[in-house]
């Protein structure tokens, strides 16, 4: 506490005031006051269909720049495409096994990973973040990928803001080496400014994520290298019905059908 005392009496004095006068926030009411969010929230919820598209080519573009792979769908099966996909074209680091995890989150209920498999065959294990799950911190450290549905996508850093909340863990996003987030249209905002806006909404928040792209650092010769306190890769499965799906220099990838109970 006195280097802190000693740290603000110099602020004071470099500034030409009484080093030991302390100034209280209501000398300054436009610094400290709060932000009506009202107008901030009305256009989010009053932007036209043309403007939503102009942010996923926002997002797409700076996506891109971060590092994120982006693949927009269109339907609940094309998204476990794109996942079905990843899981057997990618390899886990320090496992022999595949193993994912998805949170307990209704739209990725909705994709049914667990009967895309067939388990005998292919050996990929998928688990739930169920709260009661006594296993559920073993079951993460397994998973090579995590997938995750985050509340707010922000188009102008593309970043992806993910609550955390029962089922929905910080965990899954940032233990497995590789994170896939499924975000829909409709939770996609302009910038950080209407996304706060929102946070403001939901002020009983326990915690929440921002996720601008892979983990990343460059502390070692300047040299950049993802993955070093986190996912290495982040894909971002956009659910968009009025944009057409584009992958260039990609083949198309197939559709898999629902394994029989």
């Amino acid at each position: 506490m006195d280097s802190q005392n000693a740290f603000l009496r110099n602020i004071r004095q470099s500034l030409g005031l009484s080093p030991d006068e302390e100034r209280p926030k209501r000398l300054f009411p436009a610094l400290f006051a709060k932000t009506d969010t009202t107008l901030i929230l009305q256009g989010i919820k009053n932007r036209t269909a043309e403007q939503q598209d102009e942010l996923v080519e926002l997002l797409k573009t700076n996506a891109r720049a971060l590092s994120i792979t982006t693949h927009i769908v269109r339907t609940y099966e094309e998204a476990a495409a794109v996942i079905i996909h990843l899981v057997r074209t990618k390899s886990p680091e320090f496992t022999p096994t595949k193993h994912i995890i998805h949170h307990d989150h209704p739209d990725l209920a909705a994709l049914q990973l667990w009967k895309r498999f067939d388990r005998e065959g292919e050996g990929v294990t998928v688990h739930t973040t169920f709260s009661p799950d006594r296993q559920l911190r073993e079951k993460t450290i397994a998973s090579f990928i995590g997938i995750t549905a985050p509340d707010i996508g922000v188009a102008d850093s593309a970043t992806l803001v993910q609550f955390t909340a029962t089922g929905c863990p910080r965990s899954t996003s940032l233990v497995p080496s590789i994170h896939i987030a499924f975000l829909k249209k409709e939770n996609l905002v302009a910038d950080l400014r209407e996304a706060y806006a929102l946070l403001r909404e939901r002020a009983r928040l326990d915690s929440y994520v921002f996720i601008t792209g892979p983990s990343k650092t460059a502390d070692i010769e300047a040299q950049m290298v993802h993955g070093a306190h986190g996912p290495r890769e982040v894909h971002l499965l956009l659910f968009c019905l009025s944009v057409v799906a584009e992958t260039p220099n990609e083949a198309p990838i197939p559709l898999v059908p629902l394994k029989e109970e």
